[in-house]
């Protein structure tokens, strides 16, 4: 069982890698593509620093501070891995680790992440977020990781 979680995470990691190699070297992505009537859109964007494009320019620092929360987090994960149960926080960090080492890649390998999914919202200050489907894997694998380890605390 432990292996099928471990399988998970690098099967996300590809998954990922894949399709941002697929949008980054194909020009149709170029340009804006809506989505839902408008609701998501779909560009392609070279971010050349963390989240909103914050520390833009600093790309050893980033890299650096990422592999060291990545190694804690994959240390946390092994350890996990060898207690029963426990299995809404495997599942959580096998979604944060596939996503976190995908962008961690493409930081190393290419100097920027490729971002792709934007949301229309009500609040202006969300509308220029970017996103890719890594984060999505980072932002679910921390909730599940919370939500395990308040499922624990309650038992």
């Amino acid at each position: 069982m432990k292996l099928l979680w471990i399988q998970l995470a690098l099967g996300l990691f590809q998954t990922d890698l894949a399709i941002k190699h697929e949008i980054d070297n194909n020009p149709d992505f170029d340009q804006e593509r809506e989505l839902l009537g408008g609701r998501v859109r779909v560009k392609k964007l070279r971010n050349y620093g963390m989240a909103g494009g914050r520390l833009e320019g600093h790309m050893p620092a980033i890299i650096k501070g990422s592999g060291i929360l990545i190694l804690g987090s994959v240390a946390a994960f092994a350890a996990l891995l060898l207690k029963k149960g426990h299995e809404v926080q495997k599942a959580g960090f096998a979604l944060l680790t596939g996503g976190a080492l995908s962008n961690l890649y493409d930081r190393c390998k290419k100097g920027y992440v490729v971002d792709y999914v934007s949301f229309r919202t009500p609040f202006q200050r969300l509308n220029h977020l970017v996103f890719n489907l890594s984060d999505f894997f980072i932002m679910t694998g921390a909730l599940l990781i919370c939500i395990g380890q308040t499922k624990k605390t309650e038992e």
